[in-house]
């Protein structure tokens, strides 16, 4: 593929950068592609073309760091500064794909826009309505959570760890099969800044919009942050150990070393998921 020929796997680590690039050019042209084929797929059908565009890099990401792991096995404690470089690649990949969404939402027309991210808007309208059921505002409220955080942290870290599995199992079985399941999240998260781009753009003007996107942006970053990282640190785990199963390491002694830092790996996702789901149920308590 012609990515593959401009930015190799060794480019993309040394220049994490590269992916923001690599993200908005493969999620513009997946967006057109999906909705001139097939429109009424085409919400889905873009992430799966952004899936097919990028895993043949992620996975020799991934190939690269089972080999420098398996070589120079480092202490458990110090897996995040052994892999951010790794982890900054799924993270530009995020961002990239989040302004991709918002940019190309905000600047579409109505029906176009109806079409193409619908899967995305009936995701936030279904986050929307749980919501409004567990804070007890809805008309028929299911168990309603109200301002008690332990209850909004148990549905929020339940459906997280129900993501991370997700995550880590296509990591594992697809290499970086993680790429769909965490582009998905991106257009979701980019479909509602898109939302109040246009909704503060057309009484404030484009600034206002602008101003409006960020600050919402700025809102999720608490616990926005630990929660995206978890996903992307249990990619990187179904990754790292995904390569080595697939180069036959299993009667090797690298894949012990490997195997302790995958579980290191697994045990900081979840601790980073437990924090983000403690601070975003404090502040959405807090809020009612």
């Amino acid at each position: 593929m012609v990515l593959e020929s401009l930015f190799t796997s060794r480019d993309v680590l040394k220049h994490p950068l590269f992916m923001l690039f690599i993200s908005i050019v493969v999620g513009s042209a997946s967006l057109w592609i999906a909705y001139f084929t097939f429109p009424g797929s085409s919400s889905i059908l873009a992430i799966a073309f952004v899936t097919t565009g990028l895993v043949p890099i992620m996975h020799a990401v991934f190939a690269r760091e089972e080999e420098r792991e398996a070589a120079r096995p480092g202490f458990a404690a110090s897996f995040l500064a052994r892999h951010f470089k790794v982890i900054e690649v799924y993270a530009w990949f995020f961002v990239g794909l989040v302004l991709t969404y918002a940019f190309w939402y905000a600047a579409m027309p109505l029906d176009t826009r109806q079409v193409l991210f619908s899967e995305q808007e009936k995701t936030l309208a279904s986050i929307g309505s749980l919501r409004e059921n567990l804070s007890g505002n809805a008309v028929i409220p299911i168990t309603a959570c109200g301002r008690e955080p332990w209850c909004w942290f148990n549905v929020i870290f339940l459906n997280n760890s129900s993501v991370l599995l997700a995550s880590v199992l296509l990591s594992f079985v697809y290499g970086a099969g993680a790429v769909f399941l965490i582009g998905w999240n991106a257009s979701v998260l980019g479909v509602l800044l898109g939302k109040d781009l246009i909704a503060f753009a057309g009484s404030g003007g484009i600034l206002a919009g602008l101003g409006a996107a960020a600050k919402k942006s700025l809102g999720l970053l608490p616990h926005g942050i630990p929660e995206w990282l978890g996903y992307f640190v249990g990619a990187i785990a179904g990754g790292v150990i995904s390569a080595a199963v697939s180069k036959r390491k299993w009667h090797r002694h690298e894949i012990r070393t490997i195997s302790m830092d995958v579980s290191v790996m697994l045990f900081y996702a979840v601790a980073l998921l437990f924090l983000g789901a403690l601070i975003e149920a404090i502040v959405i308590a807090a809020a009612l």
